[in-house]
């Protein structure tokens, strides 16, 4: 039996022998197949971690490929749906970004512009809402900076609540800082407001000094229109309420413009300057005050013409007054008054003729006075026969009575230092109003 046995075991290892290559089986003798056998055993042993690793991760990639193998299934019997989804998906997030883009791009302050026509023809003026522009400025400014809408919006509007909040936290000092110098650096405004008339343009720019800024630059375009017509007032309708009268003599004559019962003149002289030296039939031009063509237009009235003209009358002749020659005779008195002899000074006076200008009375109660002086060429010889000549002028300011007389008793004093420039001197007597008066003319 154990030579059976043994018989048996001598094959298995014959044929375990047998399927070893023949090389290795030449070298290797029994002792050394013992150890490969308990080698062999030792290695079984510390393999079997390995192959239930081996075994796990075989698993998960199943399991993995099982996933995509029905992601694969899903797509291809879901491909329409999946599609849109990807689709819809890309334009979400497209459109949060273009939203973002957009919402950075400078914004048109021009868009939320209304304006409002009123008044009449040629004196028309334009508002708008300023308020409404001046808080979208700040509003865009404060969110910016940073800001939320709602705080953004609660600042504009200078809500106190809104600025309590923020102002007590630090961290919005500086974006507080920020948003305000945004506000400062648009400006915007009308290149004409006032004096409109129906079809005038009228542009409307915004600027702004910031690349910050919330705002772009830019400009447009307005039509003027919806302005009412006057109601049309005769220029020579305005006379009647405030007339002009005339003082004076007939080549020495002057005008004023009566008051109305407001105190208040419609008309100004149309170079600025009062006339002189009128005579009857001269033509004198009057033009309507600027202030009470503002004053009409604000009640809707327009006169229908801006001058008018007036003819000169009623002016007397010298000739006329009874008193004139006494007051030629006082100038001469005048003049001998204020050059005595003496034994040093010795002085020699000669006419070279009278000046006349009319001195307008300050209302209508009062009818003026006239200024009557003499120039005189005076001689001066002093101590050892030096000489000195000098033009000087003597004169009065006289009254004129309504009897058409001077009052002579209350006549005052006028006179001259002196030139030795005559034609200096009457130069400036014509510039004064003054003109030279012939006893021959009158």
């Amino acid at each position: 039996m154990s030579d059976s046995v043994n018989n048996v075991n001598n094959e298995e290892s014959v044929e375990k022998v047998e399927n070893k290559p023949v090389e290795e089986v030449k070298s290797t003798d029994y002792k050394q197949v013992q150890d490969n056998q308990s080698k062999e055993v030792v290695e079984k042993g510390n393999t079997e971690p390995v192959k239930n690793e081996t075994a796990a991760s075989q698993a998960q990639q199943f399991d993995a490929q099982q996933v995509v193998e029905k992601a694969k299934g899903l797509f291809a019997t879901k491909r329409k749906e999946v599609i849109a989804a990807l689709v819809t998906l890309a334009v979400i997030v497209g459109a949060f970004i273009g939203y973002n883009v957009i919402q950075s791009q400078p914004k048109s302050l021009i868009d939320i512009v209304k304006v409002e026509f009123s008044g009449y023809e040629e004196s028309g003026t334009v508002t708008y809402n300023s308020q409404d522009v001046a808080e979208k400025v700040a509003e865009l400014s404060y969110q910016r900076a940073g800001f939320s809408k709602e705080q953004a919006a609660g600042l504009a509007k200078k809500d106190s609540i809104t600025y309590a909040e923020v102002s007590s936290d630090s961290k919005f000092t500086s974006k507080i800082v920020q948003a305000e110098a945004m506000i400062n650096s648009v400006h915007y405004e009308f290149d004409k407001t006032t004096g409109l008339k129906n079809g005038d343009k009228i542009t409307f720019t915004v600027t702004t000094s910031s690349k910050n800024s919330p705002f772009k630059a830019e400009k447009k375009t307005f039509e003027v229109k919806d302005l009412k017509d006057y109601e049309k007032v005769s220029a020579a309708d305005l006379l009647k309420e405030t007339p002009v009268t005339f003082s004076g003599f007939n080549g020495y004559g002057t005008i004023s413009i009566d008051k109305n019962d407001d105190d208040e003149t419609y008309f100004d002289f149309e170079n600025g300057k009062r006339p002189t030296n009128l005579k009857n039939g001269d033509k004198v031009t009057l033009a309507v005050s600027s202030d009470y063509i503002d004053t009409l237009k604000s009640s809707g009235k327009m006169v229908d013409s801006k001058t008018v003209e007036v003819t000169v009358e009623g002016l007397k002749e010298l000739k006329d007054v009874k008193n004139f020659a006494d007051l030629l005779k006082k100038n001469e008195d005048y003049s001998k008054s204020e050059h005595k002899n003496d034994s040093f000074n010795t002085y020699v006076l000669e006419s070279q003729g009278s000046y006349l200008k009319v001195i307008p009375g300050e209302d209508k109660t009062s009818t003026g006075k006239i200024a009557l002086i003499t120039v005189y060429k005076v001689t001066h010889t002093g101590i050892g026969g030096s000489t000195d000549v000098r033009y000087k002028y003597y004169g009065y300011e006289a009254y004129l009575l309504k009897d058409g007389n001077l009052d002579l008793e209350t006549a005052e004093k006028i006179s001259s230092w002196g030139t030795q420039d005559y034609e200096g001197l009457k130069a400036e007597l014509a510039t004064d109003g003054y003109k030279e008066y012939s006893e021959k003319s009158n």
